[in-house]
């Protein structure tokens, strides 16, 4: 029941937008009740939380199994591809996300629940860096957690860029931008060895 909500509530939030997105509707696309909704979570800001942690780490990981056995500067370009591949190809989920951050932003209820989600995915996202770094040399002297702080933050531009502008910004123009930060922070991080 829970993962058919979750699937539900991607559609409905990804079509509507969260601020336009109904827990009835969601519930309706599932086959069930709005009850069964509040039954597996507390409210549209848990649910959207949880599906937005579970995307999030969905795409996390497929960056690394992508970069998984490359050296540094080719894992900086495959990842960046791999990001503007997801940004191009699923345009409206990172808008949502950046929908949720804006509204958390004005909301303290909201707050809470967007940025308990951010920082898990950011130390998912600083672990994910940090076990590249040891086979690349660099476990040292890269700070992942400010690489996986500055690739959310451009992630979120480059989608609201894209959604504004795909014939300017598009998957090329995004993936050079993923790529200069990667090996930016890796050429920095091997200075400092």
């Amino acid at each position: 029941m829970r993962e058919r909500l979750l699937d539900a509530a991607a559609d409905e939030f990804t079509e509507h937008g969260f601020a336009a997105a109904k827990l009835q509707d969601i519930a309706r696309r599932a086959g069930f009740t709005k009850g069964a909704v509040y039954s597996n979570f507390q409210s549209k800001q848990a649910l959207f939380a949880e599906l937005l942690s579970r995307r999030s780490l969905e795409l996390a990981a497929r960056v690394v199994d992508d970069v998984s056995d490359l050296g540094p500067g080719d894992a900086a370009g495959a990842g960046g591809s791999a990001i503007a591949s997801w940004i191009v190809a699923e345009p409206r989920w990172p808008l949502l996300v950046t929908e949720f951050g804006i509204h958390a932003g004005r909301d303290p209820k909201l707050a809470e629940s967007y940025r308990r989600e951010r920082r898990l995915l950011r130390e998912e996202l600083a672990n994910l860096i940090s076990a590249r770094a040891e086979p690349w040399g660099v476990a040292d002297t890269l700070d992942a957690r400010e690489v996986a702080t500055s690739l959310l933050a451009l992630i979120s531009g480059l989608s609201v860029e894209h959604s504004v502008d795909p014939d300017e910004i598009d998957e090329r123009t995004i993936g050079a931008a993923i790529t200069e930060l990667f090996a930016g922070a890796i050429a920095r991080a091997t200075e400092q060895d």
